[in-house]
């Protein structure tokens, strides 16, 4: 039997090591430009007072419904957390709108990875809404669900009209991250792909990387 890509995504993000891999992404910062450097200067300082004894991989709570989503780096494959539940939450308190799609128009968000297809063992759970994330630097500017992704498959299988997706864009997402190295990653990606795109700074305000903005939500 061929492995599937999740398998194989599930077994390689539990030997990563997000040490390694911020220490790699500064030293590449740090060549690149006078910004880069002090931009890895403040992740440094973030490693030392915060990260270096955070726990990775996160241990999955218990009764809570939960999304892994990887991201593969030359270091290894990572796991990014999220709180599913959570991301409900947040839908209700802030009376967030679904967006209506064709099914046609967001099949390309599922991993068929995260579909389960054997009817015998389909436990239906739809206590959360359909999501769907699309980020530059998590899914190269895709869009990809987070949950609900047997509910536009068989959507799109039976041709229905149309599907109710919750859709997070860059920043919004950031509250459903529910371990501290998802965050810290999610940041520090946005900082070094700024680098190394010599685009300095790009939030135009008093902080003049995203390391800065990690820090003020800590």
């Amino acid at each position: 039997m061929v492995e599937s890509q999740i398998e194989y995504y599930e077994r390689e993000s539990r030997t990563f090591n997000p040490i390694q891999h911020v220490a790699r992404r500064l030293q590449d910062m740090e060549s690149k430009s006078d910004y880069g450097a002090m931009v890895a200067s403040k992740w440094k300082e973030i490693v030392n007072q915060t990260l270096q004894n955070e726990v990775y991989p996160v241990v999955h709570p218990i009764g809570q419904e939960t999304f892994s989503l990887y991201a593969e780096f030359p270091t290894g494959v990572f796991e990014y957390a999220l709180d599913i539940d959570g991301a409900t939450s947040l839908i209700k308190e802030e009376s967030r709108k679904p967006k209506c799609f064709m099914p046609t128009e967001i099949i390309s968000s599922v991993e068929e990875g995260n579909i389960n297809k054997d009817v015998r063992t389909i436990k239906t759970n739809h206590k959360n809404p359909i999501m769907v994330l699309q980020s530059l630097y998590i899914t190269g500017g895709q869009p990809y669900c987070i949950n609900g992704n047997h509910r536009i498959f068989e959507a799109h299988r039976h041709n229905e009209r149309q599907v109710e997706v919750y859709v997070f864009n860059e920043l919004e997402f950031i509250p459903f991250f529910y371990d501290m190295w998802s965050k810290a990653i999610y940041f520090l990606e946005m900082d070094y792909y700024h680098v190394m795109h010599n685009e300095t700074n790009v939030l135009h305000d008093e902080y003049t990387a995203y390391a800065y903005k990690f820090t003020s939500q800590l």
